[in-house]
């Protein structure tokens, strides 16, 4: 025996209920199908925008402030006066999401500026590995502050990291968009995958499955459609082959899927669209966190359709050969600082990434290390340390004894960079000789210093200038 303790008219109830909703559902999309059309319509007789002639409809404009709070996007994240207003820039994050491994870390950092005035684009790609000062002495790996701020703020990660960016580049950042892996892929399908011309083929024998294990993805040169679950696995591959092994290669083909998806949007006129891009945004947005609302999308959608792909530059931060960043290892972490300890070199394009790369800092000297001390590593370590400084240290070894109390610099390039002398024997604290003769063979020609390490500049390595902490 069951007992029912709904009341009599529930079942009526109910069904009167998901009548209304479906109604109030179909004349929904009805009216966003019908504003479109009308929308298109007045558009092409005036020759104005689809996005403006949708929002002049009758109570359009009413209910999206209503809905989904303020009109004009503008610059939403600055507390104060926006100092560039004709440049908007846009921090793109993505993240794992939910069932990977350091979820929140941020796999993807890119930071496009718009110059609407003059209607150009410029993507600056920043590696995960770049070292971020914490404002303690200390730094850590650039990735992990939208974890450490999703964690303390949860739901306002994103926001909190693009106002730290903001003041550590030294720039207006108006918008965040972070997107997780799903949603990434989610967004690939629902246009219809994207057409990429694949530079170089590679093979990643590393590519991480969702049970922490292995598995081998591989791409081939030349055009291919891709859906989204593939171009999520040609966006993250880390390990490849034929130059495709390096955060700076995987930068590269990110940017490469975001001109794609541009064109595919641009194919399918959905930009134009309103009705499309509601679709499109519901399509992510469970994997989104954004401080544009829907109605700011669908304004800002338009603007793509504006610039031309010659006018959209594109900029990968590096430690290769004349990039702006130097490779260190500190504490048994893996960072990137920029040359020279110039921080102002990367503001600066960070500031203005649309003209032609700015020289990068000019390597002070070669130096050679031989290690005169029993300390094991410690040419090594002190290799890192003067790279950071400015210097070229590739070159090491041992010397032919190991018993130097006093770290001894011999100049072999007769008197000609004195300058960088002085500088190099004050952070070694070293002494100099006047001789360029040793009993210490040289190996590389081009060498402008060699330096026999001593006892004196354990210092340098005992008290490091980076200190680096642990990431979340």
């Amino acid at each position: 025996m069951s007992v029912n303790f709904l009341p009599p008219d529930h079942d009526a109830n109910a069904r009167r209920k998901t009548l209304i909703l479906a109604g109030v559902f179909t004349l929904a999309v009805g009216f966003i199908a019908f504003g479109g059309a009308w929308a298109s319509y007045n558009s092409v007789n005036r020759g104005t925008n689809v996005i403006e002639e949708f929002g002049r409809l009758p109570g359009i404009s009413e209910v999206r402030q209503l809905v989904f709070g303020q009109d004009n996007p503008g610059n939403t994240l600055s507390d104060g006066k926006d100092e560039e207003p004709d440049i908007m820039r846009v921090l793109i994050l993505g993240i794992g999401g939910p069932g990977h491994d350091g979820s929140l870390l941020t796999d993807t950092i890119q930071l496009a500026s718009v110059d609407l005035k003059n209607k150009r684009v410029g993507m600056l790609s920043i590696p995960r590995d770049m070292a971020y000062p914490r404002g303690d002495g200390t730094f850590e790996k650039i990735n992990a502050q939208h974890a450490w701020e999703e964690q303390a703020h949860p739901g306002e990660g994103a926001v909190r990291t693009a106002k730290k960016f903001s003041d550590f580049l030294g720039v207006d950042i108006d918008h965040v968009i972070r997107i997780d892996f799903r949603g990434f892929a989610a967004f690939v399908d629902a246009i219809g995958g994207i057409d990429i011309n694949v530079e170089r083929s590679f093979v990643d024998e590393q590519y991480p499955t969702s049970d922490e294990k292995w598995t081998t993805v591989s791409f081939k040169k030349g055009q291919q459609t891709m859906d989204g679950r593939t171009a999520l696995v040609f966006v993250r591959s880390r390990h490849g082959s034929n130059g495709e092994g390096s955060d700076f290669a995987r930068s590269s083909r990110q940017q490469l899927v975001m001109f794609a998806i541009r064109e595919k949007l641009l194919s399918l006129n959905t930009l134009g669209d309103p009705s499309k891009m509601a679709k499109l945004y519901q399509a992510v947005t469970n994997h989104l966190q954004s401080d544009l609302t829907p109605w700011d999308a669908i304004r800002l959608a338009p603007m793509l359709q504006d610039f031309s792909p010659d006018k959209i530059q594109t900029h990968v931060l590096t430690d290769a050969e004349g990039g702006e960043l130097v490779a260190a290892n500190l504490n048994n972490n893996y960072l990137l600082f920029p040359r020279n300890n110039d921080w102002n070199l990367i503001k600066q394009i960070a500031k203005n990434p649309f003209d032609a790369k700015p020289p990068a800092a000019p390597v002070l000297a070669n130096i050679e290390l031989k290690n005169g001390t029993f300390r094991t590593g410690f040419a090594f370590q002190m290799s890192n340390q003067l790279s950071l400084e400015g210097y070229k240290a590739e070159v090491m070894g041992n010397a032919a004894k190991r018993n130097y109390t006093q770290t001894t610099i011999y100049d072999l390039t007769e008197g000609k960079k004195t300058v960088e002398l002085a500088k190099l024997r004050r952070f070694l604290n070293a002494s100099i000789s006047l001789s360029s003769s040793t009993e210490e063979k040289v190996s590389n020609p081009d060498t402008d210093f060699l330096v026999i390490l001593g006892e004196t500049s354990f210092s340098v390595i005992d008290a490091p200038p980076y200190a680096t902490t642990s990431t979340p």
